[in-house]
């Protein structure tokens, strides 16, 4: 029986010698290596964080005080912590605990979080709020510094007079390396003892502090408890910590999954084409925000270095950085997850679209993301990309299609947006339609009263099959690639418009394709029979892409019923 079979809520740490501590550290680690090797999930940020994690927990007095979770994936310690050890297995999992802080799941997590660098702005909020002598605690790495947000904060922390405790879990990486002045400062700070180096902030420095050294770690904790002034406590630890193959390449078991790749996947065909437009055209760029293998475009940088920029956790700098290049001549590819291309909103709008500018963005993690849950599901970017002015937005059914579009990319002179989601390049289709502005394409014979307007690789994939289903009930269904969201086939959609339509998209309904059909319709005052099949405007749990569809009834199955619901035979 081990140490950590006793412990199930911070209270029962609180009495454990420190001997027994470094056993309860090293069983806790144990438990994330097995579980997640087995079931995937964030691996190496969480083997690095177990020390810090423990040494808060027996400190602190959460829940009174309140620790938050910056990025949100260095939790998994907290979680076992916390009444959460024995359901730990299921993280991730169909109906399983999230990977991510989650206010539903226990009243130790302040706040739902799984992006960068917004946990100092919500520990402000908190530290004005709260009167009863909380500690708030800002646990803050993995690049999240490198985040713009996290100085907007820093700069009202100092004027709020309200004290707070900042962790800067060091371990000098984003996902990929950590880039830019930010992460060269915390360098300097290692190598020469910078006196307080962060008086700018109103903010007492502890550092630096071995972020594995459970002694050396209470004893700043304790010191930053006891402070009437706002701290930083500067600990330095090892992404990956205590599994060889992690520490060796945290990068690689960042995000570690059990499946088997057996195909390219959508966002290793992006690299790979533009580094076939990079050889073609010398002003061809390729920038990411701390997401160069995550977007494919590590190849890129090690080919052509001079025409590779990482912003670090900063979106909103990299479209408005895009922005200038394209106003300097050159031709730039944005490759940005869905959820993280929310945070450059005023730059899609402001800077590139009122510019009119050739800025391509490759939206990567579109649609349901497996595992990751409501703060990583891509369901939004439909919405507010067809909102923006000259604004292009293509969804390749395949890795075929999105190589094509990728070569038609090249001649745009406007905004464009690809969006495709986290999977392989697994369907094969015998149609392909060359690429010209907004025409879709026939997946299957137009003779048919039923219609199925697909956008999407993962939509147009189901609504093939969902046809099929049909089709042995007798009901004959056309299906057609929607490819580009916006502008849509005026021609198409005319010449179906006495039919039955059903739009299928993987996004939420308000001010998505679907109802892009159904406003469409309107204009002309044509009396369409459109059935919008789409997301609910709500978060969406985590788990599988097939397990989310199919709870949300838009699986190939669901969308059979739902059509068969519709249509006499």
């Amino acid at each position: 029986m081990g140490i950590l079979d006793s412990v199930n809520y911070p209270k029962d740490i609180k009495k454990l010698p420190l001997g027994s501590l470094n056993v309860l550290c090293a069983e806790i680690r144990q438990l994330i290596l097995d579980s997640v090797l087995e079931h995937g999930g964030h691996l190496s940020s969480n083997l690095g964080a177990v020390e810090a994690v423990v040494a808060l927990h027996y400190v602190f007095d959460a829940p009174k005080d309140k620790m938050i979770f910056d990025v949100g994936h260095q939790c998994y310690a907290h979680k076992i912590l916390t009444g959460r050890k024995d359901d730990f297995r299921t993280l991730r999992g169909d109906g399983g605990l999230s990977g991510f802080p989650k206010r539903c799941e226990s009243v130790y997590d302040v706040a739902d979080t799984g992006h960068a660098s917004t946990s100092i702005s919500l520990a402000c909020g908190l530290a004005r709020a709260c009167n009863d002598g909380e500690q708030i605690i800002s646990f803050i790495g993995d690049g999240a510094m490198t985040g713009g947000l996290a100085y907007e904060a820093l700069s009202d922390l100092a004027c709020s007079g309200k004290k707070q405790i900042i962790v800067l879990n060091d371990n000098e990486m984003s996902i990929s390396k950590n880039v830019g002045l930010i992460s060269g400062y915390l360098e300097r700070l290692k190598r020469e003892r910078i006196a307080r180096p962060f008086a700018l902030f109103n903010l007492k420095y502890i550092g630096t502090v071995d972020g594995h050294d459970l002694k050396a770690l209470i004893k700043a904790f304790n010191k930053a408890k006891k402070s009437d002034e706002s701290v930083i406590v500067h600990i330095l630890t090892k992404k990956g910590k205590g599994y060889p193959q992690s520490e060796k390449d945290p990068e690689k078991y960042h995000g570690y999954s059990v499946t088997a790749q057996k195909n390219p996947t959508f966002s290793q065909i992006v690299g790979e084409e533009l580094c076939k437009l990079a050889e073609k055209d010398g002003d061809v760029f390729a920038v990411t925000a701390a997401m160069a293998s995550g977007t494919g475009l590590d190849a890129f940088e090690k080919k052509f270095p001079d025409r590779f920029v990482d912003v670090g956790i900063a979106e909103a700098h990299a479209a408005c950085m895009c922005a200038g290049l394209a106003l300097g001549g050159k031709k730039p590819y944005f490759a940005v997850y869905s959820t993280f291309l929310q945070r450059a909103y005023d730059q899609l709008v402001h800077d590139v679209c009122l510019n009119s500018l050739p800025v391509t963005f490759c939206v990567d993690r579109c649609g349901i993301v497996a595992g990751d849950g409501a703060t990583h599901q891509g369901v939004f970017d439909i919405s507010f990309l067809r909102a923006l002015p000259d604004m292009t937005v293509f969804a390749p059914k395949d890795g075929r299609e999105l190589k094509a579009v990728m070569k038609w990319s090249l001649s745009y002179d406007k905004p464009l947006a690809i969006r495709y989601p986290k999977a392989e390049d697994c369907c094969k289709y015998d149609v392909h339609t060359p690429i010209s502005l907004g025409k879709w394409e026939y997946l299957t014979s137009d003779d048919a009263d039923v219609v199925i307007l697909a956008t999407g690789a993962i939509c147009v994939s189901d609504a093939v099959k969902a046809a099929e289903i049909l089709g042995e009930k007798g009901i004959r269904v056309a299906v057609v690639n929607a490819r580009f969201i916006k502008p849509p086939d005026s021609g198409l959609l005319d010449s179906v418009a006495d039919k039955k339509i059903f739009t299928l998209e993987d996004g939420v309904r308000t001010g998505g394709f679907g109802e892009g059909v159904v406003a469409y319709y309107n204009e002309k005052g044509v009396h369409a029979d459109v059935s919008v099949i789409a997301f609910d405007e709500k978060p969406y749990p985590q788990g599988s892409v097939e397990y989310v569809l199919s709870v949300t009834g838009t699986d190939p199955e669901g969308i059979a019923r739902r059509i068969a619901a519709k249509v006499k035979i």
